[in-house]
């Protein structure tokens, strides 16, 4: 879905223009004071879609990850909802609250003219006008936390959960204080419709059902560590997983209390008749780094996916707005791989897949960049080799930054480019494969960013 952060500022925008806009233009409004109460109610209104749009994004639908290109887009959608939504309801605040004070401290002229007869107190709506406030001020700390990357995940973790909550308490807060001529147009129907709909993967967050039916048990089979810092873990999941494909990720959880579940790639291709799959994991935090004393063969643990679209099969349509005399893409035969580090953990799963069932000739051009020479992973040049795979190693420690220019030399008509390592790394590389010719519809990123 192109542009969905647009849409959602746009749609509830238009209806605002359409069925709410021409009663505050026939009171012939004067002055800022006569449009206060208008944007309070219109910066309320975008801020309750957007709660609740991202409210559903967080319910790992498959359909919903489908839709979006594969969970890791989906939840950078959600993050980016969550931050917008964040940003309407400090500005629906500062608009109720910032006037008032500056006039009550003589800063600013007052609004003109005496104050209407206040009506018959409800506690209805006095609970809501308290409920959004306490609210808004939650949200907002809320927000700070969850992008503070210092704070440790498992804090990180018990905030996230805390949003359904504070969205439960935001709905309530919108719908009772909704004006009354809205309930009269599809401007209040729909964002009721939506607010209700957002209520449910409120309710499923607090009581911990996000994703239960895709929740599945396993055994580790084996342990072992590499260089000290690269902890593999084979696992046989119980008879009903799925299957995966390569390049998908999935979220384990060790049993850890407070920890939850985290996110890894899957580092194996799928065979039924073995049954296991690989997950390869860094240590990149303090959870990760202690992982190899918390966990032992014969554990059982709980996996849950898989997820992503990180899959190596995209058909790549031709851009019909390139900026320069684009590669024609149509029918993605050749692929250029681009592995940092730990990144290289998808592409290992589908040598593995390549390697079973080998391409007639070399297809695939693999760069893998590491700062210096690792023993992982381990057998890298004879899988490239058994899969058809062309493998380009960069130490940047002694050689420097891959050179795109490198990467350009091996495109050809029809080359699709799929990265997975840093994302700032991937953002300047597609910009410059971009920016020389490759379609963006071609160059395909893992977004494993989850906070």
């Amino acid at each position: 879905m192109k542009r969905p952060l647009f849409l959602l500022a746009l749609i509830p925008l238009a209806l605002w223009g359409i069925f709410a806009l021409p009663d505050v233009l026939a009171a012939n409004p004067e002055g800022p004071w006569a449009w206060r109460r208008p944007l309070i109610i219109l910066s309320g209104l975008l801020a309750l879609w957007w709660m609740s749009a991202g409210m559903l994004l967080a319910t790992r639908s498959p359909w919903l990850e489908q839709r979006f290109g594969g969970l890791d887009k989906l939840y950078r959608l959600h993050k980016n909802i969550g931050i917008g939504a964040g940003i309407l309801v400090f500005t629906h605040w500062m608009i109720e609250w910032l006037p008032k004070n500056l006039s009550k401290a003589g800063l600013i002229t007052g609004p003109r003219g005496p104050r209407g007869p206040r009506g018959e107190p409800d506690m209805w709506i006095d609970l809501a006008k308290d409920v959004g406030e306490w609210a808004g001020y939650i949200l907002l700390a809320l927000v700070v936390v969850a992008l503070v990357k210092r704070i440790p995940y498992r804090y990180f973790r018990w905030v996230h959960k805390a949003f359904g909550a504070v969205f439960l308490a935001g709905a309530f807060h919108g719908l009772m204080l909704m004006p009354t001529t809205f309930w009269q147009s599809p401007l209040g129907c729909l964002t009721a419709v939506l607010a209700a709909a957002g209520v449910v993967p409120a309710l499923l967050s607090l009581s911990n059902r996000i994703g239960r039916n895709r929740q599945h048990s396993a055994e580790i089979v084996s342990i072992s560590q590499h260089d000290g810092k690269l902890l593999e873990i084979v696992c046989r999941p119980e008879n009903n997983w799925p299957g995966h494909k390569a390049g998908q990720f999935l979220f384990a959880n060790f049993g850890q209390r407070g920890e939850g579940a985290h996110p890894f790639t899957i580092a194996s291709a799928w065979n039924p008749q073995d049954g296991t799959l690989t997950l390869d994991i860094k240590a990149l935090g303090d959870f990760t780094a202690q992982l190899p004393a918390l966990i032992e063969a014969g554990q059982t643990i709980t996996l849950e996916g898989p997820y992503g679209a990180f899959d190596f099969s995209a058909k790549i349509p031709v851009d019909r707005t390139p900026q320069v005399a684009p590669l024609e893409c149509g029918n993605n035969e050749h692929q250029v791989w681009i592995a940092g580090g730990i990144g290289v953990t998808p592409f290992l799963a589908k040598l593995g897949e390549r390697a079973a069932n080998p391409p007639p000739a070399a297809n695939t051009d693999l760069f893998y960049c590491t700062p210096r020479d690792s023993s992982f992973p381990e057998r890298l040049d004879m899988l490239c080799q058994q899969a058809g795979v062309r493998l380009h190693r960069r130490l940047t420690d002694r050689d420097g930054p891959l050179d795109p220019a490198e990467i350009q030399a091996c495109l050809k008509s029809g080359s699709s480019v799929w990265f997975c390592g840093p994302a700032k790394w991937g953002q300047s590389l597609a910009g410059k494969l971009i920016g020389q010719g490759l379609p963006k519809s071609a160059f395909h990123r893992e977004a494993f960013e989850f906070r």
